[in-house]
């Protein structure tokens, strides 16, 4: 076909490599969206598992000192995520946390017993909420036993949300007060 005399031929090759670099654009980005989402699935599933804490610190507020008291330790603690949603954090028959007064003082607390919770695994962070206590406490100040035996009681009853850092076998759960750092058993 002719075009009419001073009108220039149209070119339909124009038209064809946008459309070639929109669809190629467009493919692209799918695949990073769905590699992205990959990505964040696996970091996911990276936290399930059964976990030993390997680091600890906690600031927490211990009749009569003023201050909260940075507590430490917690070997021999298991951490348990399962794939349903369940948790449970494991103390064993007894586990010692410690910390300073601010005179100098030497002040411990033997957990013993699980705590069992729910949880939901969002990117970044854990939302727990628990299910159950079994775990028991006592506070030792100076070498003497503060109180009777009572039940480990974990603030945020509710609910408490954390972020939460996967890698192989390193998880670490922070909020900002308590920091946990786990190795993968």
């Amino acid at each position: 076909m002719q075009s009419a005399p001073g009108v220039a031929p149209r070119s339909y090759r124009v038209p064809i490599v946008v459309l070639s670099v929109l669809l190629f654009l467009l493919v692209g980005a799918i695949v990073v969206v769905q590699a992205s989402r990959a990505g964040e699935r696996a970091a996911l599933r990276c936290s399930v598992g059964e976990w030993d804490v390997g680091s600890y610190r906690d600031a927490v507020q211990v009749p009569p000192f003023p201050e909260p008291v940075i507590f430490t330790g917690g070997a021999g603690t298991i951490l348990r995520l399962r794939a349903d949603g369940t948790g449970e954090i494991d103390y064993g028959t007894r586990v010692r946390f410690t910390a300073e007064a601010p005179d100098g003082r030497p002040i411990w607390l033997e957990v013993g017993g699980p705590l069992r919770f729910d949880y939901e695994l969002r990117p970044g962070s854990i939302f727990v909420t628990p299910t159950g206590n079994d775990a028991t406490s006592q506070l030792f100040i100076d070498g003497t036993r503060v109180g009777s035996p009572a039940k480990f009681r974990d603030e945020g009853a509710e609910g408490r949300s954390y972020r939460l850092t996967c890698a192989g076998d390193s998880l670490t759960q922070d909020d900002g007060v308590l920091v946990v750092g786990y190795r993968r058993r």
